[in-house]
């Protein structure tokens, strides 16, 4: 994992989210340009941020009075790629690399495309940012066959 870089707000959101539901967050990231924040919790932890019912979840957005994205954790570039893009379903990832950057391509099938890219773009912003931040990925691609 890289370097990361936590503000104090973030450190204190992960504190609480922690507190709330038992899971062990391995990032945060406050997105105020969407309000919300996006945690990334380690491997199977996803259902305790979540809940009986969603009811956790619910509770954290009420808390925060922000969105509340959850992102499970992996050390391995494509399972990674794959849970950020999460709840669409991914075909394949592909790793490009051409004079020393980065890129992944997602392939998804063409219904689960608007999924993966989310409302206004949200879903495949927070992919390439967590990409880049955890294994400093340049591009994220979605590609879905004809």
């Amino acid at each position: 994992m890289s370097n990361i870089r936590m503000s104090q707000e973030e450190l204190r959101f992960i504190s609480i989210l922690e507190g709330l539901t038992g899971a062990l967050a391995v990032d945060c990231i406050w997105d105020k340009s969407e309000t919300r924040v996006i945690f990334v919790v380690r491997r199977n932890d996803t259902g305790k941020v979540i809940g009986r019912g969603g009811t956790t979840i619910r509770r954290l957005r009420e808390h925060f009075h922000k969105q509340i994205d959850i992102v499970e954790y992996s050390e391995n570039l494509e399972i990674f790629a794959a849970n950020t893009l999460a709840p669409a379903k991914t075909k394949n990832v592909e790793i490009h690399e051409k004079s020393g950057k980065k890129t992944v391509v997602v392939t998804v099938i063409p219904k689960e495309r608007g999924k993966a890219i989310g409302k206004n773009g949200r879903n495949i912003q927070r992919s390439r940012l967590l990409m880049k931040r955890h294994f400093g990925v340049n591009n994220v691609i979605i590609q879905s066959p004809p």
